[in-house]
């Protein structure tokens, strides 16, 4: 009897399917939360009202939709024109759109575009740095013609919460400015050259009056201090916090509005600017390397998302993109299946972030190319209570509301799609709950493989619900595989996970906090993301230090001034002797502090070899990369969790150098000729003098290890050294020759 009662109570309470969208008049095929976003804009009688969970751009005469769109025909201007439709960047068919809230659904109909892709919210993600990842030696250029600083190449910063007026912009003397463009995506203004929107400055001056993009972040600052800050006002030396790239050229991209606007940011404010600071570099004929700390929980993690191929156009040689990993690392917040004629089902019970506003998530769920798949969600307390039934791919969005036993509901939305632009079927599906019971998904499939994520993006912040067997031993609970962003498996990107470079460090206060308890001294931080990509990369490529990490912070954010929360993080201060402002330095952790450490290294590498290409940067990070007892001994093609071990800049410079052909190293002070090159170890070394001196002739294979050394007496006018090195083992060395007024360093290629 009670088994009847509860099966009529959830017949009664279910809510049977509501909508499906008509694609009939629609051209272009449609992402799920385009699809979403059109069906609740049709029942609003206000079209012109933000939603909230979207990603917007403001100018002074209106409001725009974000997106990434694929076009694979003849897109007519006039038909964009009509609807005042910007496009801003054009990387091959990957374009960024804006389109006004009143005209999303007729910009749908525009014929030539294949794909749209309306922005889905992403999130957020030196004492001791510098000295692990061995920049403090390339920066004092130990067995190197000079230091590497970053000099001549711009290192541009993707984020928020820029503190403009920070010494650490400043060069180590704490007197040249060394921001060169401003770009606050989300601010009206004067938008650049080729974009419809937000504010650029160009200007010193007006950079430091304007003083910051978002008074209530300090992301950005941090982010920015370790990729390329000169650390001044750290402490006396003005050196302890000094970032990688201490004399590179800065270029700011703010992503997110101040308070009181919408606050979301997506892929395509990410791609424009990327394309903005790429675009500067050409201008001024330098290379460029981008960071980008933040990431996505959903997407087909397979390098083949509208984002990564606009990334694989926008970069090349000379212009490297640098992502984190993400920071789910200890989380069950995927799920793998495999299905049989056997075993065609799996569910599980999808959790929602404590630390959330609403019960809310997002489950993308991709499965493998021209295999089909159904999903039910179900809510259960014991027994099942409500379900949606099956809902299979039918290229249709279906919404319900099912009703709890506290009489409340949970609302669902789910989107299908038979084959998405990489060809493979995806379900998306939106959870937004009010009950107290469990949520219960369900995929059923006879064939074939499908991969599931879980999170939800609000604000700018990351919410990251488990993935549980509920207690059901029917039911499968997530793992913490393949947790690394979608756009870490962009084929051009590099990716950094992150390492415990110290566990502890003194607050301002001089109260000590340790993270001991959490991991140990130079190990993987158990929050660093796990690859490897859907389609089986490695990822991440190579880690650096992510825990403890001390950079600038913004003096806008009252959260770290004194009585602000996050006071405790801070470990210095510096007053400004001529405005007595006071600027800090403090402590944060996440791969978005081990991003910063690879941008800024690979900053300095494009100083040796200004041409170096994405490839040969993760070759030669594989290649010099750190092992010792904490990695142990790596495979030749990494881990999913090391990469290929722990960043090492010194190394990656020396075989920066060499990758860049027959010759010198640039910034060598005198003229000495190398020859035959490439040779079999013999060869000559040719030197022109002015006086009689003793020159020093050191070689260095591609680790750093010096091979040999002599010295060598020269005379007034031309002199020729001899030299059989034929004793050495094939490949890449170094000569360096040094003199009194200084030296050179010569690649050697021995055949």
């Amino acid at each position: 009897m009670k088994k009847l009662l509860l099966v009529a109570l959830a017949s009664w309470m279910m809510a049977f399917h509501a909508s499906s969208q008509d694609n009939s008049s629609i051209t272009a095929k449609l992402s799920p939360r385009t699809q979403q976003y059109l069906l609740t804009t049709r029942k609003t009688e206000n079209k012109n009202r933000p939603l909230p969970d979207y990603v917007y751009k403001k100018t002074a005469t209106d409001i725009y939709m974000s997106a990434l769109i694929k076009v694979t025909g003849t897109v007519v201007q006039a038909d964009l024109d009509a609807l005042g439709v910007h496009i801003n960047t054009r990387a091959g068919s990957i374009w960024t759109a804006m389109i006004p809230i009143s005209n999303v659904e007729a910009f749908t109909k525009i014929k030539g575009i294949s794909y749209i892709e309306l922005d889905e919210p992403v999130s957020l993600k030196l004492d001791s740095a510098r000295r692990t990842t061995r920049a403090d030696s390339a920066q004092h250029g130990i067995g190197l013609p000079h230091g590497f600083s970053g000099k001549n190449v711009v290192l541009g910063i993707v984020d928020v919460g820029f503190d403009y007026t920070h010494p650490t912009f400043y060069d180590t003397t704490g007197t040249h400015y060394r921001i060169k463009r401003v770009w606050e995506e989300k601010k009206i203004g004067t938008p650049p050259s080729g974009f419809a929107y937000g504010n650029e400055i160009t200007d010193t001056n007006a950079m430091i009056a304007a003083m910051t993009d978002n008074s209530a972040n300090t992301h950005g600052m941090h982010v920015a201090g370790i990729a390329g800050g000169s650390g001044f006002g750290g402490d006396s030396s003005n050196s302890k916090y000094r970032g990688m790239a201490f004399e590179s050229d800065i270029v700011l991209v703010g992503i997110m509005p101040d308070s009181g606007q919408w606050q979301n940011t997506g892929m395509s404010d990410f791609i424009d600017g990327m394309n903005y600071i790429y675009t500067y570099a050409a201008s001024v004929g330098k290379p460029a390397v981008i960071n980008l700390s933040w990431g996505s929980p959903v997407g087909p993690h397979d390098g083949h998302s509208l984002f990564s191929q606009a990334c694989d156009v926008l970069t090349g040689p000379g212009r490297i993109f640098v992502c984190a990993a993400g920071n789910e690392g200890d989380q069950n917040i995927t799920l793998q299946k495999t299905f049989t004629n056997t075993d065609t089902l799996v569910s599980t019970f999808v959790n929602f972030d404590p630390n959330a506003l609403t019960k809310s998530t997002w489950v993308d769920i991709w499965g493998d190319t021209a295999k089909s798949f159904c999903l039910q969600v179900g809510l259960y307390k014991g027994v099942q209570v409500a379900s949606t039934g099956y809902v299979c791919l039918d290229n249709t969005t279906h919404q319900y509301s099912l009703v709890g036993l506290n009489h409340d509901t949970c609302f669902v939305t789910i989107t299908t799609s038979t084959s998405e632009f990489n060809g493979k079927p995806r379900i998306y599906l939106s959870l937004y709950s009010r009950t107290n019971d469990s949520i219960c998904v369900t995929i059923r499939g006879s064939d074939g493989y499908i991969y599931l994520w879980n999170g939800y993006v609000s604000k700018g912040e990351g919410y990251f619900g488990l993935l549980t067997d509920g207690g059901r031993p029917w039911a499968t609970a997530g793992n913490s595989n393949y947790t690394t962003t979608d756009m870490v498996a962009t084929t051009s990107a590099i990716s950094a996970g992150a390492y415990s470079a110290k566990i502890s460090y003194i607050g301002i206060g001089g109260q000590s906090y340790s993270y001991s308890t959490y991991t140990s001294l130079n190990q993987l931080v158990p929050f660093s993301s796990h690859g490897p990509t859907e389609d089986g990369r490695l990822k991440p490529d190579i880690t650096a230090p992510g825990l403890s990490v001390v950079s600038s912070l913004s003096s806008y954010d009252v959260e770290f001034l004194p009585l602000g929360v996050y006071y405790t993080d801070v470990v210095s201060t510096y007053q400004n002797p001529n405005s007595g402002q006071n600027y800090y330095y403090g402590a944060l952790s996440g791969t978005s502090m081990a991003t910063p450490c690879t941008s800024g290294i690979i900053a300095l590498m494009l100083q040796a070899n200004p041409n170096l290409s994405p490839t040969q940067v993760r070759n030669i990070l594989a290649q010099t990369a750190i092992l010792d007892t904490a990695t142990g001994i790596l495979p030749a093609q990494g881990t999913n969790t090391w990469g290929h071990g722990k960043i090492n800049a010194y190394k990656a410079v020396i075989a920066s150098a060499m990758a860049a052909g027959i010759g010198t190293i640039p910034g060598g002070t005198i003229d000495c000729k190398l020859f035959p090159n490439p040779n079999t170890g013999k060869f000559n070394l040719e030197y022109s003098s002015d006086k009689s001196e003793m020159l020093t002739i050191q070689i260095y294979d591609i680790t750093g290890a010096q091979v040999y050394s002599e010295n060598w007496k020269v005379n007034t006018d031309s002199n020729v050294k001899n030299l059989d090195l034929s004793n050495l083992s094939t490949g890449m060395y170094l000569a360096k020759v040094s003199s009194s007024q200084g030296s050179t360093m010569i690649k050697i290629e021995k055949q």
